[in-house]
């Protein structure tokens, strides 16, 4: 054993690898060393050797001596393998200088190396008696916090004090019960919809809790900091002052006074009256209130001599300084009592949920991970020596650091008594929506950066080993150029370029081979037509088709690039030549959401190129997923013939497809006998093992809960054969993550077979976004597609970059603010002031100021982390617009990625526009790699499926089939959301147009007098009807045109024969003739048939079945309306027969509410027609379940999704 100090120092100095500055921090004895490492500088392999330079250089210090800090889970097993691989080579090179280390090496497992929230609970479970809580807390499940959201929206909506008393302490219900009482507190629930108010209530929990806020503080929301900020902008009113009367006035005064015209005679009145008034605060107030909502509010038709001389002394157009200046005027002024009223609502509103979240967690001992850390931080306060344990702390990624989490840490570092060593970049700050606080390491550098007589250090990691030179070269230059004035407006923190290990021997071999050119741009121009009639270019191309031709060229130069056999840099290749062959998994196209998957699809397969979709949020659209909740549901409900029919269908039955096909199409004919057979009865008699096999599961479902049924279901996994190859580990992965949150379902609400069914259902139904499990790994051979945020920390050699036309996204228009509280952008209807224009509330546009600048600064930061993620190629595309006028290609957006770079654009650049020829996709030969396969699959892939599928057919559905298969595909295969309704006439239109429309229909007693009742034309008779009118449809409602011409339309109505007739029927007594908004779920032959009439009538000889439609005739798509009509007809005529009632004639109609009443066209169904429509409607059950959609070529110029279908004929 060496003890001489010098010695060992030496014989580690001899094990350490990295460039001096790494080798600095990497033996930094200070107690704060800061480390900004930029990406691909190696901070992963600087932490790891930190980790072994400390137990190596103090044979005292032992493993769990050294805290380390990571950001994700998989980060911590990541630098648990490194760290302890790290220490078993140093021992290995040096086992006679350094024999403890084999004692540190056999309890690595020991180390706390973990993520932050690990961390707090190994604290509460080590000290947690010091703390009100029980140890043995766990973390809150997912269905538990769904569902208590759920509740809390029901709380609201019913203002139920009982419910809030079950929970919270007295003083909040206390709270409760003058918050519910408050003047306009019902309106204000009706304004913002119950789920809206707990999901802002939820938002505001999460985002000041990890700021160490509490409900109490949020309830007592002060204004003081926004009247703060209000008051720095006094100066305004001076400004426009000394703007006007010392520049503006002098230079127009004559003309102004002599010919005004008729748009600045108010102008010119306000110059005679302020002329020669004294200056002070007030006199400068008014005079800036009056110029701008009076003066120059209106300059359509100004005098263009006054209006040019005004600019030029402006500097800016008159129009653009007026609206700049209206809107710094308003954030100088207080908010009105209205808006203060409506900021203590959605304070207090949020505070009472929030309170209400935490009542029942501490009832239930359940944590949030914001508990987690808080109570650690308690903990850390009431024991202080618990952080002496540790001699040295490592953190890592310390951007994403968030308040909370920083008081935590400050708990555990004492400069005198252990060291801290943190590193992170503030330029990959990208988790803002998580909260993390860039401020926080923005102090920590600048203490270490001016450490006023502190030992501590700064230092800068910027040597680049993942990228060759040249493009690190324009990824500076790019980013030189966006932070020219600092990383953020008006701080310290300058761009530190990257730059190349040049000093190392193998970076000029590295540097070799390149594909050139290793930066370009791709676009997609925007193709318009031009209209001669017109006489400009008015049908301009849509975003999808763009986004297709786009991603189809980029495919078709991965293709060449692969075919090319370029050579490829491999870091892994442990000897000899570090260059192979590309692969499809060199290549990543990196988007910033998953909604450009769709397009990237179409794309990729078009040129039948393997790809993999890395995660994707519809996890719960899955088809598999689907099958799986059928089953469940089937369990749960084993009576109900849907869920078995799709059971059946399915390929977890287990059943041939070609023998589930038969037994399906039997159950819906019938024997030759013509008896009419259940396929419950025929399952039963001729496959007894499977009903045993159902009702066996069922019982374990009951004993053992549902995710011992699905897992069992894995152990036996032949239902994978009825997949392609390439699908079967994806299948397989995503039900093994079901049964987890089937396990997580059961661990926090018991064993409930019904109530899991019922909770995958709620999932499916609300299409909650759910992540699914990660299956990638080294074996899989294709082109990688993921989101930016899923590719921080990882590198390709060749990356694409969709999406770069995006503009950074805007705050939401009712958002929490650490420093207002919750707020809103605009006034409510029920709180504004009839004599103000504007809505905007000062508190919001204070709050969009601050935010929208915070936003722009994180999308810089996200489209650095994007581009950083290249090695050897970069690769932006990009869309563009052209102008209506002359089809000319506009500039890109400025805040944009592509406007960032385009400003930054250098000689040599690469710029491609792709091809304008029309996109046809083939959905053959398909080569998506969905695991290791990149076999190709002759079949589509179904992306959704229905838990009630085949057996269970709506009226919409069947329509659709009718109306066009591939248009089927999209709605129901695809998750489209369907949209027939079109605007009609000027203004009012669109389906929430429609939808009040069929509101007022299923009340109205078709009389001309009462249309007032339900369309109210004053404002006394709107607030009574306001409170009755549903939240979906209260905007449309607010609209005085929307009501107006629905009132016009119904009037028409009212006078025609038939409006009479149903006047009439409405107001009989006794027998009921007249049914409105009737749902219905008719059995024929095994088949479920649902859907909901709008209104029909019986007289004596015939039924009468009418659809009320506001879209105009000349645009609908009637012979789907007509399809719809049809099957409810069918579904009528089997309900009576089966109840034994009078067989009637059934008359069908559409009423187009914009057309005259009197031209409406009458079907009469004949016996035929009605035997016709049924066999259509069980033909469609099965062509239901097919994945061959062909088009129907004659609908697709009134088809909604005739923009982005791949089978159109237009």
């Amino acid at each position: 054993m060496i003890h001489d100090k010098d010695e060992l120092l030496s014989a580690n100095y001899g094990n350490l690898k990295g460039l001096p500055e790494q080798i600095e921090a990497i033996t930094s004895a200070n107690p704060l060393t800061v480390v900004s490492a930029g990406a691909g500088t190696g901070k992963t392999q600087t932490l790891s050797q930190r980790f072994a330079w400390l137990l190596a250089t103090d044979e005292k210090c032992m493993v769990d001596q050294i805290l380390v800090l990571t950001f994700t889970e998989k980060a911590a097993r990541e630098m648990h393998e490194r760290i302890k691989e790290t220490l078993v080579q140093w021992h290995k090179r040096s086992e006679k200088e350094l024999p403890h280390l084999k004692n540190r090496i056999q309890r690595i497992d020991d180390a706390y190396i973990s993520t932050i929230h690990s961390f707090a609970m190994k604290i509460i479970r080590e000290s947690g008696l010091v703390l009100n809580i029980d140890p043995g807390a766990s973390i809150v499940s997912k269905p538990v916090e769904e569902l208590w959201w759920k509740t809390f929206s029901e709380i609201i909506g019913t203002l139920s004090i009982r419910r809030v008393r079950m929970t919270v302490p007295e003083k909040w219900v206390e709270r409760a019960e003058n918050l519910f009482n408050e003047k306009y507190f019902k309106d204000f629930v009706n304004h913002y919809g119950p789920e809206k108010l707990a999901e802002i209530s939820r938002n505001a929990s999460e985002k000041l809790g990890s700021f160490g806020k509490t409900p109490d503080d949020l309830w007592d929301q002060s204004m003081e900091e926004l009247l703060t900020d209000v008051k720095s902008r006094g100066h305004i009113f001076a400004e426009i002052w000394e703007t006007w009367q010392k520049k503006v006035f002098p230079v127009i005064r004559n003309e102004l006074r002599q010919n005004p015209g008729k748009a600045l005679t108010r102008l010119s009145e306000i110059e005679r009256e302020y002329c020669g008034v004294q200056l002070d605060a007030e006199n400068c107030r008014q005079f800036a209130l009056v110029l701008l909502e009076d003066g120059i509010s209106d300059l359509r038709y100004c005098s263009k001599k006054i209006k040019a001389s005004i600019e030029d002394v402006l500097g800016v157009a008159l129009k653009d300084w007026r609206d700049e200046y209206k809107r710094a005027t308003a954030m100088s002024l207080p908010p009105s009592e209205n808006e203060v009223t409506l900021m203590r609502m959605l304070c207090r509103t949020s505070a009472l949920g929030w309170q209400c979240w935490e009542s029942k967690r501490q009832k239930e001992g359940i944590l949030t991970n914001n508990d987690l850390i808080k109570f650690a931080g308690e903990v850390l306060k009431k024991s202080p020596d618990y952080g002496n344990k540790f001699k040295h702390i490592l953190v890592d990624e310390f951007q994403d650091t968030d308040g909370l989490q920083d008081k935590l840490l400050k708990g555990i570092w004492k400069e005198d008594i252990n060291t801290l060593f943190i590193v992170g970049d503030i330029k990959q700050s990208i988790y803002r929506f998580r909260h993390a606080n860039l401020k926080i390491f923005r102090e920590y550098i600048d203490k270490a950066r001016h450490p006023d007589g502190k030992s501590f250090k700064y230092i800068t990691l910027d040597k680049s080993f993942r990228t060759r030179d040249k493009l690190v070269e324009k990824i500076n230059s790019v980013f030189g150029s966006v932070w020219a004035e600092g990383i953020e407006k008006g701080s310290s923190m300058e761009y530190e370029p990257l730059s190349s290990p040049s000093s190392e021997e193998w970076w000029t071999e590295r540097n070799a081979n390149p594909i050139s050119p290793e930066f370009e741009v791709l676009i997609s121009r925007q193709k318009r037509s031009f209209n001669e009639e017109k006489k400009k270019y008015d049908e301009e191309e849509k975003i999808y088709g763009m986004r297709v031709r786009l991603y189809r060229e980029l495919a078709s130069r991965i293709k060449d690039i692969h075919a090319s056999g370029k050579l490829i840099w491999d870091k892994k290749i442990d000897d000899g030549d570090k260059f192979r062959p590309v692969k499809w998994s060199d290549f990543a196209l990196l988007v910033p959401k998953r909604t450009f998957y769709e397009a990237i699809e179409d794309a990729f397969e078009s040129e039948e190129i393997p790809y993999v979709l890395c995660t994707r949020r519809d996890y719960f659209t899955r088809g598999e997923i689907a099958d799986l909740v059928n089953l469940i549901s089937l369990l749960a409900e084993p009576r109900d013939p849907s869920y078995l029919a799709g059971w059946v269908a399915s390929p977890l039955s287990g059943m041939r497809p070609g023998l589930a096909e038969k037994l399906l199409a039997r159950a819906k004919s019938g024997e030759e006998s013509g008896d009419i057979l259940l396929l419950s009865d025929i399952i039963s008699k001729e496959y007894p093992e499977l009903i045993s096999y159902l009702e066996e599961m069922r019982k374990k479902a009951e004993l053992k809960g549902v995710s011992s049924v699905i897992r069992e279901l894995l152990c036996s996994p032949e239902f994978l054969i009825s997949y392609g190859p390439e699908q079967r580990r994806r299948v397989r992965a995503n039900i093994s993550y079901m049964a987890e949150i089937a396990a997580e379902y059961e661990f926090s609400q018991g064993r409930s077979l019904a109530g899991c069914a019922e909770y995958m259902r709620f999932s499916v139904k609300e299409s909650k976004q759910q992540e699914e499990p990660e299956i990638t790994d080294e074996d899989h051979d294709a082109v990688n597609v993921l989101t930016i945020h899923s590719a921080k920390g990882l590198e390709y050699p060749v990356v694409a970059l969709g999406g770069a036309e995006d503009q950074p996204k805007s705050p939401p228009s009712v958002d929490t603010s650490v420093r207002y509280g919750v707020t809103a952008k605009h006034i409510p209807d029920f709180l504004r002031d009839p004599d103000k224009k504007e809505d905007l509330t000062v508190s919001g546009m204070w709050h969009e100021e601050r935010e929208a600048r915070a936003l722009l600064e994180e999308e810089e930061r996200f489209w650095y982390v994007a581009s950083t993620r290249a090695r050897d190629k970069l690769i932006i595309c990009g869309l563009t617009k052209t102008d209506s006028s002359n089809g000319e290609e506009l500039p890109p957006d400025e805040e944009s990625f592509l406007g960032m770079i385009s400003s930054s654009r250098e000689a040599g650049d690469k710029w491609t526009l792709c091809s304008e020829e029309e996109i046809v996709p083939s959905y053959k030969n398909k080569k998506r790699a969905l695991s290791g396969s990149t076999e190709s699959a002759n079949m589509l892939y179904p992306k959704i499926v229905s838990p009630a599928k085949l057996a269970r057919l709506s009226a919409s559905a069947y329509a659709m089939l009718s109306w066009c298969p591939a248009a089927y595909r999209i709605a129901y295969r695809q998750g489209r959301t369907m949209q027939w309704t079109s605007r009609g006439g000027e203004g009012a239109g669109g389906a929430e147009f429609g939808s009040l429309a069929h509101w007022v229909l299923s009340r109205w007693d078709f009389s001309c007098d009462s249309l007032v009742k339900w369309l109210p034309e004053n404002e006394s008779g709107y607030e009574a009807t306001l409170k009755n009118v549903p939240y979906e449809v209260r905007g449309e409602f607010k609209s005085s045109l929307s009501r107006k011409e629905i009132r016009e339309m119904l009037f028409e109505y009212a006078n025609s024969d038939e409006g009479g007739m149903l006047s009439a029927l409405s107001s009989q007594n006794g027998d009921k003739k007249l049914w409105r908004e009737t749902p219905f779920r008719v059995f024929d032959r095994d088949l479920l048939m649902v859907g909901s009439t709008d209104i029909f009538w019986e007289e004596d000889d015939r039924i009468s079945l009418r659809d009320w439609k506001t879209t105009a005739e000349d645009v609908a798509p009637t012979e789907y309306y007509e399809e719809q009509l049809k099957f409810y007809a069918y579904a009528m005529h089997i309900f009576r027969k089966e109840k034994g009632l009078p067989e009637k004639k059934i008359q069908i109609g559409i009423n187009y509410l914009r057309s005259t009443p009197g031209k409406k066209k009458i079907i009469e169904m004949s016996d035929e027609m009605i035997s016709s429509t049924g066999e259509k409607v069980h033909g469609s059950a099965v062509s239901a379940l097919s994945d061959i959609f062909e088009a129907s070529n004659e609908h697709c110029s009134r088809c909604p999704w005739r923009d982005i279908c791949s089978k159109k004929h237009i």
